[in-house]
């Protein structure tokens, strides 16, 4: 995965950066990455100290005290050196774990002056590891300082930190969700392929310029559904297209999105994703040449590997993308890996993915998508003939169904 700049979240000098922070690791952590570092939490006690600062471990929950009772009627805490030492060395044991993510709580008057975590926070960035840390408005120029100026400053809300671990790690989190289990068949047509797993089909467009050629299906099959959605990360594009529909075999399974149309899991209108953003007055984007988009999608600006006289070319997404108001980007963007930048393009607007490779999963909530619009398969045999007989996805409709989720309020 790129490497990321150390991120710090600026706040201000009464806002509580803990619960964000804290929040983000966790988040994180319950979906498959690995997650170290530590979270400030500050107690009030009443009589006594004036509060108890802890530093919890975000691997095991521990908390480490690091703070000293002034005693009774002091309005405030000492750092407890003890205490910031045994953090230092707990945060030191997990770096050996080689996290995908290093969390410490805050750059503040300590790390300025050289003590607290900050030979923590140097070792980190010096290894390579992402690190996300706060620091207050008047401590700015102090952390650039101490960074050299290499790192992202980040506004203290949700959005920004997804922004800041960015789309190219979507596929690793994709895969942390796909469950193992042996693959039922592969099956390939010219334009089209179908993985089905034990609990489900998924479906993948072959992208332009893959080699299939003497490519026996065999051995990808004994791979196991995991395996073969690992095939995601490959930089062979028809691995890559059989990664993407063994991971929709999992997510795409019909006791998963089968709704009742009342929840976040629906299907009707507006159930393919061209119909999602009909209202919006601004300009509207479609990355790819969807089968009757003109007529569907009258006003949109068409972006397409291949445009036709009236569509533009990819490289208009540069400036197509930024500031539009939504954007309908096919699923195929997933197998050739331009979706990350893509999202990155269209940051703020309104977006749908849209297309029978679709993951129907909310973990790509998270990476600025908005809908979800793709296919469940309910016959998995007919679907198979169907895409071995090159069949178009007009005719996937007769062995199953359109669903979209749509990101929660």
């Amino acid at each position: 995965m790129p490497v990321l700049r150390p991120g710090a979240v600026i706040h201000g000098p009464k806002a509580m950066t803990d619960t964000l922070l804290g929040d983000f690791a966790s988040e994180l952590s319950r979906r498959g990455f690995n997650v170290a570092g530590l979270i400030q939490r500050n107690q009030d006690v009443g009589d006594g100290c004036a509060c108890v600062m802890e530093l919890v471990d975000v691997a095991s929950g521990d908390a480490i005290r690091i703070s000293q009772d002034l005693g009774t009627g002091s309005n405030s805490c000492r750092v407890d050196p003890a205490g910031v030492a045994e953090a230092g060395s707990r945060l030191r044991a997990a770096l050996d774990g080689k996290p995908d993510l290093v969390i410490v709580n805050k750059f503040g008057g300590l790390e300025k002056s050289g003590g607290g975590l900050a030979d923590e926070l140097l070792w980190a960035m010096s290894e390579g590891y992402p690190v996300l840390t706060a620091v207050s408005g008047r401590l700015i120029d102090d952390w650039l300082e101490f960074c050299g100026g290499h790192c992202d400053l980040l506004r203290p809300d949700e959005a920004a930190l997804w922004a800041w671990w960015g789309g190219q790690r979507l596929y690793q989190d994709l895969l942390f969700g796909v469950g193992d289990g042996e693959v039922q068949r592969v099956t390939r047509g010219a334009h089209w392929l179908l993985v089905e797993g034990p609990d489900g089909c998924g479906l993948a467009r072959v992208p332009r310029g893959a080699d299939q050629a003497g490519r026996p299906l065999e051995g990808f099959a004994a791979l196991g559904l995991k395996g073969l959605a690992a095939l995601v990360q490959s930089t062979d594009l028809f691995e890559a297209a059989l990664g993407v529909a063994a991971i929709n075999a999992h997510y795409n399974r019909p006791d998963i999105v089968a709704g009742d149309g009342n929840g976040p899991n629906t299907k009707g209108p507006n159930t393919n994703g061209l119909d999602a953003f009909t209202g919006e007055e601004g300009r509207v984007v479609c990355v790819g040449s969807f089968p009757d988009v003109a007529r569907r999608m009258p006003r949109a600006r068409v972006i397409d590997a291949l445009p036709s006289a009236d569509e533009y070319p990819a490289a208009a997404a540069d400036w197509l993308l930024p500031g539009c108001a939504a954007a309908v980007i096919t699923a195929s963007t997933l197998a050739n890996r331009s979706l990350p930048r893509l999202l990155d393009l269209a940051r703020g607007s309104r977006v749908a993915l849209a297309g029978p490779g679709t993951p129907l999963t909310p973990r790509l909530f998270s990476y600025g998508v908005e809908i979800l619009a793709g296919f469940v398969v309910d016959d998995p045999d007919g679907m198979a003939d169907c895409v071995a007989d090159d069949a178009t996805p007009k005719r996937f409709k007769n062995f199953g169904r359109q669903v979209a989720l749509r990101r929660p309020e």
